[in-house]
């Protein structure tokens, strides 16, 4: 699942957004009405998209938020933010499902498919391991158990056949499973 955390001040446009991802492969995991509630909602829900519309007031530079002094990211995973305008408003739901495909999945640093017999979540977790992340910041980061992602972990090493997590890195990138 893709995680998606809305942003909009109309109460009416979230309810139409959230309606829009019911039975895709998109699952909300929060929503804010202003600038301060969607920082605080990112931080804590560690989504891979965001929705926002930005020509509102409260969010405008919300995304400065999240870069420090000398210009780099405090976060330590990254996300996919979406600035719909009135256009992507007045489309339909397939065409707004359509473009939000788009745009989320060009450039997506890990494949969806299925590969070398590893399932979604496995390549997923091995995207984040490529990214560095220990096994608490991706089970924070999907939304699972620690003990879940332990057992992912496992079953990338089978079924690659290697022996810890460094390797398995290097060979997803090198197999262009992930790419940096």
């Amino acid at each position: 699942m893709i995680r998606v955390f809305l942003a909009d001040e109309q109460p009416v446009l979230l309810a139409g957004l959230r309606s829009f991802f019911i039975g895709t492969e998109f699952l909300i995991v929060g929503e804010a009405a202003n600038g301060f509630d969607l920082v605080q909602g990112i931080e804590k829900t560690y989504p891979h998209l965001v929705l926002v519309d930005t020509n509102q007031n409260s969010f405008q530079g919300f995304s400065e938020s999240f870069v420090n002094n000398n210009g780099t990211k405090q976060l330590r995973w990254e996300f996919k933010i979406i600035e719909y305008s009135e256009t992507l408003k007045s489309v339909t739901k397939p065409c707004f499902l359509e473009e939000v495909r788009r745009i989320f999945f060009k450039g997506k640093r890990y494949r969806a498919q299925k590969t070398n017999s590893l399932t979604y979540r496995e390549t997923e977790i091995l995207g984040l391991i490529v990214q560095g992340f220990c096994n608490k910041e991706i089970a924070r980061s999907l939304g699972i158990s620690l003990d879940t992602v332990k057992e992912h972990v496992q079953n990338i090493l089978r079924k690659t056949s290697l022996s810890d997590r460094t390797q398995a890195a290097l060979w997803a990138v090198r197999q262009e499973i992930v790419s940096l």
